[in-house]
């Protein structure tokens, strides 16, 4: 999701000069897929957070933050860069500005998303090291961290601009990005280690019950973390490499397609993520089986069901104690 391109591969990611009118207009279609699986699926997420009791879990804030961000994508970020493409087929003009704006909303969009996971495996950390304290964590703390999340993914964006008025060094925003992604991708690591070996230190202390519900969390976390950087780090590392390879915008047409696939990659991941929600979060899936009107089979109702045919079993076995009890005392008369 973040765009911190140097010039040549700025220009390229708009223009793709070497397409033919045909190749352009499946690019665009390709885009214009992602763009409306984009906007559905995080419109569905943030009705499911917002309208729900899924905020009572307060790590659902970060995620709400996350599906957000997405939507900035889906109304902003890509409508714009399609519009660029279609421009470009038509031989239109298209003003730096509104290649510049979209942009500016991939660096602060995705920076935001990589922050956002960032904290959330930390607070992950802190619910499983220090349950008592996780719980008794004041709300205002997580608007504070919802506030800092915001305000740093503001800071790439100052940068860029900076660069584009010549106010800072050409490579600084390409150093930013290698730095805070490095560091975000350490605490991350370190953190989920130390959830895994916590939870495995506390197995015989917790219900299973609780134990299955933690692991399964950090998985969907986790698994989200992992997906953001599969579908995010291959565009960023053409940013680094294309300006070695492509000098005053000319590249060869495989470069150019190796772009715009890992562009895409890029844009995929804002709709994955509800999708990891769905099948990895049974509160989620109930709530979107509900607002559809339809019945969840999910953790939940399996739950109940082994309470029942457990219920059931111990009335069996009361039953038939009492029937050898009542088939003693008659032989015994």
């Amino acid at each position: 999701m973040v765009n911190n391109s140097s010039e040549p591969a700025q220009n390229m990611s708009a223009r793709g000069e070497d397409f033919t009118h045909e190749e352009m207009i499946a690019w665009c279609f390709g885009f214009g897929i992602i763009d409306v699986l984009i906007v559905i699926s995080n419109t569905l997420a943030i009705v499911v957070f917002t309208r729900s009791k899924l905020l009572r879990k307060r790590t659902n804030y970060f995620l709400l933050c996350l599906a957000i961000a997405d939507m900035m994508v889906g109304t902003i970020s890509l409508p714009m860069f399609l519009y660029t493409l279609v421009a470009y087929i038509q031989g239109g003009h298209v003003s730096p500005l509104v290649v510049q704006v979209p942009l500016v909303f991939d660096i602060f969009t995705g920076f935001a998303s990589v922050f956002a996971l960032a904290i959330i495996s930390l607070e992950r950390l802190y619910s499983v090291v220090l349950p008592n304290w996780h719980r008794t964590t004041p709300s205002y703390v997580y608007g504070i961290s919802i506030a800092i999340i915001w305000t740093l993914a503001g800071l790439p964006v100052v940068i860029r601009i900076l660069e584009w008025e010549g106010l800072a060094k050409k490579d600084t925003m390409m150093y930013f990005t290698i730095v805070c992604f490095f560091i975000c991708l350490v605490v991350i690591c370190l953190a989920y280690i130390g959830i895994w070996i916590k939870v495995v230190q506390r197995m015989h202390e917790k219900t299973q019950r609780s134990l299955e519900k933690d692991k399964r969390l950090a998985m969907t976390l986790f698994l989200v973390t992992a997906i953001f950087v599969l579908t995010w780090l291959p565009f960023q590392g053409m940013n680094i490499y294309i300006p070695k390879i492509c000098r005053a915008g000319v590249c060869p047409k495989d470069m150019q397609i190796m772009l715009y696939l890992t562009k895409l990659m890029q844009y995929a991941n804002s709709f994955i993520n509800p999708i990891i929600y769905t099948f990895k979060m049974p509160d989620f899936r109930r709530v979107v089986l509900a607002l559809f009107g339809r019945r969840s089979y999910g953790a939940s109702t399996r739950a109940t069901s082994r309470m029942l045919t457990e219920r059931r079993k111990r009335t069996s076995t009361l039953r038939s104690s009492e029937y050898e009890a009542n088939g003693n005392c008659e032989n015994a008369v």
